[in-house]
């Protein structure tokens, strides 16, 4: 079961809004701020939060009060960052498109743009010369279990690629535009020996520049979803980031700013998704458990094949007992809604105890990446998001959705009798 979470909380607020109901934890967040705050202790430093994997605005401002800058990555999320309290200097834009409009807002507001291509340094100076930008690298490889999260390498379609920084510097000079920054990141779940590795290369891509300000390293810290999963040593990890750019400080003649951006690693934790066994039904080959939520709530283990822990509460109490493999799956109308899959998509079934229509589902880890990413497919109405705050008192942060809503932009096409 979820760790933050009591029994009784959980059926009072699944009772109080109706399931599926997302909970989020803020002493979950806090404590995952606070120790990669303690990890690092070299004095210039800034931990930017990626707010793609939760932008809830009630997160956000708890976020922000732990001293975190905001990593975004569209015109929208900058203007979550802004309701939220984020100030311009406080926000990073690094975002594939490149439109002049958005720019041109971006360069408006004072938000500092993160260059994923020439072309986007190009626009910068055209829309304002002499401007200041920094670009994300590709630095040549990258991490993840496929292609769908792996952002370095030659198959990623983030960043400058390495070899084209002669071309950068051409552009730059063009348009005298300042570079005060060197970025990469290289997907998620990198251990620390390849943390390290993409570090050194990204120090030595900064090398080729004259007076940047920062070095940022992206985020990709590693969460552990399941027991096999290795954490990062964040103690070992922090040492060596910090005398690496203490040396690296050394050697380039500057105070060199080094900055970190996780998401998942501060989210990931912090939130469970509830739901209600609706359907027990079996085939020759599994036994299956229908929940009343499904990948369009969480769609992370039919996109990736991602692992979240799954427990189950009995319904008012039920003590439960006996154990079965079950196949979780979801209630849409689509066969790949399914929770319990390896990752090439394969059924995995689970041990648990024998389950009742009513009983409550409890799926873990759903902090980053399930809230931000969830749909209103088959015109289901979107679950309501609870916040469990650091006194153990719950605060609605988004009402339950409804029909209303998910009809909001529509427009009629026809008149009755034509």
């Amino acid at each position: 079961m979820s760790h933050h979470l009591n029994e009784s909380l959980i059926r009072e607020l699944a009772h109080k809004y109706h399931t599926p109901l997302y909970i989020f934890s803020e002493k979950e967040i806090r404590k995952q701020c606070q120790q990669l705050k303690s990890a690092i202790s070299y004095e210039n430093k800034k931990i930017r939060y990626a707010c793609k994997a939760l932008s809830l605005q009630a997160i956000l401002k708890i976020v922000r009060s732990e001293g975190f800058d905001i990593d975004v990555v569209s015109l929208n999320e900058v203007k979550r960052a802004q309701r939220a309290g984020y100030n311009a200097d406080e926000i990073l834009y690094t975002g594939e498109g490149a439109s002049q409009l958005v720019f041109e807002e971006l360069l408006e507001k004072g938000v500092l743009i993160n260059c994923s291509s020439i072309d986007q340094i190009r626009l910068i100076g055209e829309i304002k010369p002499g401007s200041s930008c920094s670009i994300r690298v590709n630095p040549g490889e990258g991490h993840g279990a496929t292609t769908k999260t792996n952002t370095g390498g030659p198959s990623s379609k983030h960043g400058i690629y390495h070899d084209q920084m002669d071309e950068v510097k051409k552009v730059l000079k063009e348009y005298d535009l300042k570079l005060v920054g060197v970025h990469s990141h290289i997907g998620s779940e990198s251990d620390l020996n390849h943390w390290l590795r993409i570090k050194d290369l990204t120090l030595n891509i900064a090398k080729q520049f004259d007076d940047i300000d920062f070095v940022d390293l992206g985020g990709g810290i590693p969460v552990v979803y399941k027991e096999s999963d290795k954490p990062m040593p964040l103690n070992e990890w922090g040492e060596k980031l910090t005398e690496s750019f203490s040396n690296f400080s050394k050697e380039y003649g500057k105070d060199i700013q080094l900055v970190i951006e996780p998401g998942r690693f501060i989210a990931a934790s912090c939130g469970s998704l509830i739901a209600e066994v609706e359907n027990l039904k079996h085939t020759p080959n599994y036994h299956f458990a229908i929940v009343n939520t499904g990948l369009n709530h969480n769609p992370r283990p039919s996109l990736y094949g991602s692992y979240h822990p799954i427990s189950f509460i009995g319904a008012e109490g039920r003590k439960m007992d006996g154990e079965r493999n079950y196949v979780i799956g979801g209630n849409l109308c689509e066969s790949g809604d399914v929770f319990t899959v390896t990752a090439d998509g394969t059924l995995a079934p689970r041990k648990l105890p024998m389950l009742q229509i009513g009983d409550l589902m409890i799926m873990g880890m759903i902090g980053a990446y399930s809230y931000t990413m969830k749909s209103e497919y088959n015109s289901m109405n979107l679950p309501a998001s609870v916040l469990v705050d650091i006194n153990g008192n719950e605060k609605l942060i988004e009402r339950r959705g409804t029909i209303d809503d998910i009809m909001r932009r529509e427009m009629e096409a026809y008149t009755e009798g034509h």
